[in-house]
């Protein structure tokens, strides 16, 4: 499956993914250590903050 990094935005194939993480319920892929690490420190820094307006 291709995800994306959120960190780096990288696409990358989930299986091939260096490390990933939780955080909300929902797992995140990244391409390296760095990337998981920088995601680690501040989570809500790279998860989309979607509001639903209306």
């Amino acid at each position: 499956m291709r995800v994306t990094d959120p960190v780096c935005k990288m696409e990358i194939d989930s299986k091939e993914a260096t490390a990933q993480s939780e955080y909300q319920g929902q797992t995140y892929y990244f391409c390296s250590t760095g990337c998981k690490k920088a995601f680690d420190e501040d989570p809500a820094k790279y998860v989309g903050n979607q509001h639903e307006h209306g």
